[in-house]
């Protein structure tokens, strides 16, 4: 799910741009995308430095820990971006951090004599909204803010949800026949969708931090919770198992490809050679799914896909803990044996207050996309 194909309802509220700053700024998000992966719990940003009507710098934030976007970007100008204009899809930091090497992004931009900067969205964390804003301007820096503000929200709103409540974004995935079920058959047919709609499920994957699921599907499905199909890294695995009852030998334990994390109510937290598992306290639930998003935010989690069956989905609706939702509807129908059983039936559907941002055809497939409004960031 790229930020592209996401169609949100948004209102330019700061100072907009013309056609040539949303093409630069596009550019600039674009760059922003070659972070993903590598600077969690950081947010991505990109940076395009345009003098005279082209390009002299570029840069992205590349990794963890690593120099900033527009630090990179000036770099690459060089003396080219004296009178510039400097596209941000983050507006620049106006603080010094512990342990970097360089000064605040808002100095480097002044001392570059950038004139104009051009800004997508504001820095979420309240601690420097609006901060380096306020540094620019003070120093002669025209500043325009809010050109494509709604696909840079987009983009971070992972950060976003992680920087303002200390928890991660929570995206619920789910799948279902057309007459309302979450599997086709009992004689193990795992896909019923389109291979169109599995290769979207992966790209997901790829842009977030953790995939979580429950007991019955990890010992249902000995699903590998990878990335495939698609360019990217691997998510931290999360399995919920209340009482530790899962076999040691589930692809989860043993194949390596990612680490995974086992939330339990019984017994100790550890370390083991395939992750960490660790305790909380137990509800209705199995396990304080409460506890789960505060443990998940502690260790830099901003994003979790939870792919859970019917009752983690329900679980984290009940609890209010979702912000958005992705739900593929495919137009096969589930036989009686399926019928039969109350635990196949699919418990995920749009809440009422509920806004759709997405709805399309995938393969042979419906995919909807909606949020919560009640989300802690604007999208």
């Amino acid at each position: 799910m790229t930020s592209s194909d996401v169609l949100i309802e948004s209102s330019q509220t700061m100072q907009s741009g013309g056609s040539d700053d949303e093409q630069f700024m596009s550019q600039a998000l674009e760059l922003a995308r070659g972070g993903l992966g590598h600077v969690s719990p950081n947010p991505m940003v990109g940076c395009v430095i345009v003098r005279e009507g082209k390009i002299v710098g570029q840069g992205y934030h590349e990794h963890y820990g690593g120099v900033h976007a527009e630090v990179n970007a000036l770099r690459a100008a060089g003396e080219a971006a004296r009178d510039a204009t400097l596209y941000a899809t983050l507006e620049p930091c106006a603080v010094e951090f512990e342990g970097k090497k360089t000064p605040p992004c808002t100095v480097a931009l002044i001392q570059a004599e950038i004139r104009r900067v051009v800004i997508a969205a504001r820095d979420p964390n309240p601690k420097m909204n609006g901060r380096g804003i306020a540094h620019l301007r003070s120093a002669g820096v025209q500043v325009t803010e809010g050109v494509l503000s709604h696909r840079a929200d987009h983009l971070n709103r992972g950060f976003s949800k992680w920087i303002t409540t200390g928890r991660p974004y929570i995206i619920l995935k789910g799948a279902r026949t057309r007459d309302d079920f979450v599997a086709i058959s009992g004689e193990g047919d795992r896909w019923f969708t389109s291979q169109e709609a599995r290769r979207r499920v992966h790209q997901i994957r790829a842009e977030v931090d953790g995939v979580l699921i429950g007991r019955g599907t990890a010992q249902r499905d000995n699903p590998r919770l990878t990335v495939r199909s698609v360019a990217g890294f691997n998510p931290r695995r999360i399995v919920l198992d209340s009482h530790r009852r899962l076999s040691q030998n589930l692809r989860l334990f043993q194949d390596a490809e990612a680490p995974t994390l086992l939330f339990t109510a019984k017994g100790e937290s550890c370390s083991t050679s395939w992750g960490e598992v660790v305790r909380v306290g137990p509800s209705t639930a199995g396990v304080d799914l409460s506890q789960v998003m505060d443990v998940l935010g502690d260790k830099g989690l901003t994003s979790v896909l939870v792919e859970g069956g019917p009752t983690v989905h329900r679980e984290f609706l009940r609890a209010a803990l979702a912000d958005e939702m992705v739900l593929f509807t495919s137009p096969k129908k589930a036989d009686s044996t399926i019928h039969q059983r109350s635990d196949m039936r699919n418990t995920l559907s749009k809440p009422r207050d509920w806004v759709v941002t997405q709805d399309i055809k995938l393969g042979a497939d419906r995919m909807v996309v909606a949020r919560a409004k009640s989300t802690s960031i604007s999208l």
